[in-house]
């Protein structure tokens, strides 16, 4: 039984669709994410990845940039400072272990 024009061109456009939907999609969901990515927060990885390339375990490393990023980050929120003993991260009051070296916090009561 041979196929109408009508059937056939369904055809060939349902097999277009399946062909070429994904890769749109695909394209679309590339576009949104390298739009909503946070290009301040990659830069500071970067940096803090350097950082730690050019001393990874000696007592001068350079922390001061980032934590004063982080204090003052803090600060302009309101939130109570808690500054580890161990590595001098500031935490956030309420954290329990730090989040740089996790080591776990002094509550001051």
């Amino acid at each position: 039984m041979p196929l109408g024009q009508v059937e056939l061109a369904l055809r060939v456009i349902a097999g277009l669709f399946v062909i070429v939907a994904p890769t749109l999609l695909f394209l679309g969901l590339w576009r949104g994410l390298e739009a909503m990515r946070d290009d301040e927060l990659i830069q500071q990885a970067h940096q803090r990845t350097e950082m730690r390339e050019q001393s990874p375990t000696g007592p001068d490393w350079p922390a001061d940039a980032l934590t004063d990023d982080r204090v003052s980050l803090l600060s302009e929120t309101n939130m109570s400072v808690v500054t580890c003993g161990t590595c001098g991260t500031p935490n956030m009051q309420d954290a329990t272990y730090c989040q740089e070296c996790l080591t776990e916090l002094e509550q001051s009561v």
